[in-house]
């Protein structure tokens, strides 16, 4: 039986070779440089030229449409947590209740395509048919086939996994793209290089460029204590009042605050109120 998660292979021809990524879009034209004169990748480019949150939801969903997927979701998986799971930053399309059912049932800690693009570091592929068969051999009551029935119930027939190194500690980011009526080239992998360069665009943009972003996935990884101190900075209120508040000294507070200080790479307290603004908790 075919394995129901294939990370995507280059040409045996190729191996060895690295790989070429695109510096030029559909019409032919040439990217976007830097000042210093390095070509930018054309997806990022595109991204970076984004003048709102709407211009740039058009645009991952037309660079996700044109591999072949419907859905994107981009997630970090967090190891520094007790229960390490991954922690949604930013979707397009996607069912947010399929999102949240896969957070709450813990599905990534069975899932075979994440697990298999963890371990091999390329695009994954799957297709609903072949994790069918695979639910198929597990016991009835087991979460692979929860897991499997949940995926059904959305409409998503196949897609790709991508997993990308974080920045320190053992952090990796999730480029997962669904999709409704996946082609054969995709689930063949034949779409490496385009799979790869979008997920390496994507996450670039979003870990170098997008404060929203870098903002959520500041506040994803605190302890709930640093959660309420957060927000009781948002309000406007004094270390004084937050330790009273919160019944801890005034050693706990100011403690937690350089460490927010450091999450959110700002020098102040008034930074740390405008950086984790509408984000919160």
């Amino acid at each position: 039986m075919t394995s129901a998660c294939q990370p995507a292979h280059m040409n045996p021809r190729d191996e060895g070779a690295a790989m070429p990524l695109r510096f030029e879009d559909e019409a032919g034209l040439p990217a976007a440089r830097t000042a210093a004169g390095a070509a930018v990748p054309t997806p990022l480019a595109r991204l970076l030229a984004s003048a709102n949150s709407e211009e740039r939801q058009r645009t991952v969903s037309e660079l996700a449409g044109a591999i072949g997927c419907d859905w994107l979701v981009y997630g970090r998986l967090a190891p520094e947590l007790e229960h390490p799971c991954p922690v949604p930053l930013y979707s397009v399309n996607a069912d947010p209740q399929w999102i949240r059912r896969y957070a709450d049932e813990r599905y990534h800690e069975i899932d075979p395509c994440l697990h298999e693009a963890m371990r091999s570091w390329l695009p994954c592929t799957w297709t609903l048919a072949e994790l069918q068969r695979r639910a198929l051999a597990s016991a009835p009551s087991s979460r692979l086939r929860r897991l499997v029935a949940d995926l059904a119930g959305t409409g998503m027939r196949g897609g790709v996994v991508l997993v990308l190194p974080g920045d320190s500690g053992g952090t990796r980011h999730v480029v997962s793209l669904l999709a409704r009526e996946p082609s054969r080239r995709l689930v063949d992998g034949e779409l490496l290089g385009e799979v790869l360069l979008f997920g390496m665009c994507l996450h670039e943009y979003f870990r170098s460029h997008d404060v929203s972003t870098k903002a959520s996935e500041a506040v994803a990884s605190l302890t709930p204590v640093q959660r309420e101190i957060l927000g009781h900075v948002a309000r406007g209120e004094s270390d004084k009042r937050i330790a009273h508040y919160l019944r801890i000294s005034s050693h706990a507070v100011d403690y937690h605050m350089r460490q927010l200080r450091h999450r959110f790479a700002v020098h102040n307290r008034v930074q740390l109120a405008q950086a984790s603004r509408g984000v919160a908790s």
